[in-house]
């Protein structure tokens, strides 16, 4: 075996009133990183990225994961990294999550497959925390397991898969605006009442059991964010009528994608997700803000290896 080739999909941190516990991955949009053994440490040879990103494997996240593992399995041996962005970093669809789970799993299957898909879920997010300064499992998790997933507890790790919703269609729009992640957590409440707080809390009890039943009713009704919607909400020009038309077009729900700018909206009807992709897109050029978008679904597999040589 020379070169492998691993993809890990972009994903929905916070899942509407999930902040920091609810995540979700989606197809068609991902990083993919190829690997092979070395005799010692970690290389990044090559970054095929949008944006510029260091090429030392101590300030991205795939070098940092892959080292990582390494230290787990207590291994001599190094790694070298080529990387392919298939998303921008700050877009709100984990993009430097999805980096570290390629090299932690391409890592670990590297030498012998040893840990599991839930034990590569902590150097990855080992790896996040290094570069994003805070530690948090709602894009590492659902990116290398798949689905949904729900993090308990992030000291110690503690992850769950939840499941899938076979008929859910999401309408991804990502604007061009940029929000960085520090600024989305600086702006969050201190406080929330204690309505809000039994509102979210309530909603994402039912986001929970709408992916263990895949059952899209339940998920469609439980979209609901009144603690963090609202705040960073302001952080998207247009958001609100975004919002507002993508509704009126049949969305039966639309909200922040991780910490933004990307939105989503939700259907369980293909025909209707294309008229509710052009009412956001739209909606965003009248403020004059450029969009991109994809139509997408669950990505149930999460990080895989999709070619060997």
């Amino acid at each position: 075996m020379e070169w492998i080739r691993v993809f890990s999909p972009a994903t929905i941190g916070n899942v509407g009133p999930g902040f920091d516990v609810l995540g979700l991955s989606v197809k068609h949009i991902g990083d993919i990183v190829e690997a092979r053994k070395i005799d010692e440490g970690v290389v990044t040879t090559e970054i095929d990225s949008p944006m510029p990103l260091s090429t030392d494997a101590n300030k991205n996240t795939a070098g940092i994961a892959a080292q990582e593992v390494l230290k787990l399995l207590r291994i001599k041996g190094g790694v070298e990294l080529k990387i392919k962005k298939g998303m921008p970093s700050g877009s709100g669809l984990g993009s430097s999550a999805a980096s570290a789970c390629a090299a932690a799993y391409a890592t670990n299957y590297l030498y012998g497959n040893i840990l599991t898909k839930e034990e590569l879920v902590l150097p990855a997010t080992k790896a996040e925390e290094q570069i994003s300064g805070a530690f948090f499992a709602d894009n590492t998790a659902p990116c290398m397991l798949g689905g949904a997933t729900l993090t308990r507890s992030c000291l110690p790790l503690d992850v769950t898969k939840i499941g899938s919703i076979s008929n859910l269609v999401i309408v991804l729009v990502t604007p061009d605006i940029v929000v960085l992640t520090k600024d989305a957590r600086d702006i969050l409440p201190k406080q929330v009442s204690m309505q809000n707080f039994i509102f979210n809390m309530a909603n994402s009890c039912l986001i929970t059991a709408a992916f263990a039943k895949d059952d899209y009713s339940l998920f469609a009704r439980s979209l609901h964010d009144a603690v963090i919607e609202p705040v960073r909400s302001s952080l998207i020009k247009g958001f609100d009528d975004v919002k507002t038309n993508a509704l009126k077009a049949g969305a039966d729900g639309m909200t922040i994608s991780g910490s933004g700018p990307t939105v989503f909206a939700i259907t369980d009807d293909l025909k209707k997700a294309r008229f509710i992709e052009d009412a956001m897109l739209r909606s965003f050029l009248l403020h004059g803000v450029q969009a991109k978008s994809i139509i997408t679904e669950v990505d149930n597999e999460g990080t895989r290896v999709i070619l060997e040589s």
